[in-house]
């Protein structure tokens, strides 16, 4: 990770990613800033992280926090391309795919001066795909990864009970911590560039620079992050430089901040999905003609327009923008609804009368106002939602009990599938947990070839075709891909876009202007 290097993007630079992605949308200011060494940066956080250390958690906000402090075997680049960071060289698969071999960096110790070594790596590796203690990352690496091996101090044997060729993509998602911190859900302890100074739970977490880095010393000497204000106050917190950057700014309140002299608004694509999880073991929508007729009147263009103020993009199939297997010309619905198709389609599920349903939302995710556009429009064709809003322990609990109609939530896996389309093609899966009722053998297959292969193009094309079939039997419809919303102070160094839309913050590198 080249600290050194300059982060100020401005829209149109670069590859085009970040424009593609939604772009830079600045206040007033010219020029290009000068910077300085030191400082410290704040950060606003939208709620506190439930725990702290990566191998217990994938939440959005609590890697936030751990980048800076926690490092994984290999890293994103700009162009979506891969980096060893600990480890020493890409991995060396065997030719049936069952066994990885890693060699480590030498000479690399936490803070602390504890060595990173592969018994970390090993440790790290075993928690967090045992079906005992993987606990967030159960979803992603539960039965994936068979035993992990320390052959040495510096090699890492991984044997796979089946071909798993996304596995480098987690292991860049994947921070490893110290093995002696695995088991406090709350202990942060890497070998990046800061390390926690002090916590004061349920408020805030303090990084200070680590004196002991082996790489380049970081811009900045302190990090703090601090939950921050509900509502306006957060946009008032920014224009009165209390925080430097919110990274989880609503669609409502980024608009204003474009005009606001010495503020910057930033609205990138990054891997982030509006789940709609429709319960197919029971009526209505174990009917494929219900299902359908509820996709084909999702009004697309008002979600985006009036709800998310433009800071989305329309919503086909589960894959978004910034997911792999994304195909911009695929349009299978149109922005505006076509009334004679829906009802068309309702006529062939041969349910006579109102269709009655539920759409459970979790209330921290701010879609009541989506929720109430949808069943205004459901409405004029019979479909009549009622909207249950509860608390988000809630809301998983019924839906993983199966209690619940149409669950709508906002999920942001960047943090443990990175751009891969796995978090959200895999549940569709017959034998995946969070499973509602579909079967389909084909999906089935052309997901496990996906997830099989290494071949960043045939697994882009498997993912496509499963996209597609999704839409096809109406299993996933999200209104729209919400964008990635953040404000930020121009007394700090532009966030680097490119890294936004892989749904990573990249702090560390940061500097704040003179």
């Amino acid at each position: 990770m080249n600290l050194g290097r300059r982060r100020f993007l401005v829209l149109g630079a670069g590859t085009g990613l970040a424009v593609a992605a939604g772009g830079l949308l600045t206040g007033c200011g010219g020029g290009d800033p000068a910077l300085k060494t030191g400082g410290e940066l704040v950060v606003g956080l939208p709620v506190y992280p439930e725990s702290l250390n990566p191998a217990h958690g994938v939440a959005e906000e609590a890697r936030w926090v751990s980048d800076p402090v926690v490092e994984a075997l290999y890293a994103y680049r700009d162009d979506t391309t891969l980096e060893p960071v600990l480890a020493a060289a890409d991995p060396q698969v065997s030719a049936d795919g069952l066994v990885w071999t890693i060699r480590l960096r030498p000479g690399i110790t936490y803070a602390g001066g504890a060595p990173f070594d592969a018994h970390s790596v090993a440790a790290c590796l075993t928690r967090v795909s045992s079906a005992r203690t993987a606990g967030e990352w159960a979803p992603y690496l539960g039965g994936r990864i068979g035993a992990v091996t320390a052959v040495d101090p510096l090699t890492v044997r991984i044997e796979l009970p089946k071909p798993f060729g996304i596995l480098r993509q987690f292991l860049a998602n994947l921070p490893i911590p110290h093995a002696g911190s695995l088991d406090d859900p709350q202990a942060l302890v890497g070998t990046g560039p800061f390390a926690v100074e002090t916590v004061v739970p349920g408020e805030s977490v303090r990084l200070r620079r680590n004196g002991e880095y082996r790489g380049p010393r970081p811009p900045l000497d302190a990090i703090e992050f601090r939950v921050a204000a509900p509502g306006a106050t957060r946009v008032g917190d920014l224009k009165a430089k209390r925080i430097g950057i919110d990274p989880r700014l609503a669609a409502d309140q980024l608009r204003p901040l474009q005009k606001v002299k010495g503020m910057q608004a930033h609205a990138v694509s990054a891997p982030a999905d509006l789940v709609t999880a429709l319960n197919m073991r029971r009526a209505p929508f174990d009917n494929i003609a219900v299902r359908r007729a509820l996709a084909a009147g999702i009004p697309r263009k008002p979600v985006r327009d009036s709800d998310f103020k433009g800071f989305a993009v329309i919503g086909q199939g589960p894959i978004g923008p910034a997911t792999e297997g994304w195909d911009a010309a695929y349009a299978p619905y149109p922005e505006v609804v076509d009334g004679d198709r829906v009802r068309v389609l309702l006529g062939e599920s041969g349910v006579t009368g109102p269709i009655d349903f539920t759409v459970l939302l979790r209330a921290d995710d701010g879609l009541r106002k989506p929720a109430e556009t949808l069943a205004r429009q459901w409405a004029d064709f019979g479909l009549r939602a009622r909207i249950d809003e509860v608390p988000g322990d809630v809301w998983q609990q019924r839906r993983r009990a199966g209690e619940f109609d149409l669950a709508m939530a906002i999920r942001r896996p960047a943090g443990a599938a990175g751009r891969t389309a796995f978090d959200v093609l895999a549940p569709a899966a017959s034998t995946h947990p969070d499973n509602t009722g579909y079967r389909n053998a084909e999906l089935d297959r052309l997901l496990e070839e996906a997830w099989a292969v290494n071949e960043a193009s045939r697994r882009a094309k498997l993912c496509r075709l499963a996209n597609e079939i999704l839409v096809r039997d109406a299993v996933m419809m999200p209104p729209v891909y919400p964008r990635f919303l953040i404000g930020q102070s121009r007394g700090v160094e532009s966030l680097n876009e490119k890294q936004m839309a892989l749904g990573s913050l990249e702090l560390a590198t940061l500097h704040l202007q003179s």
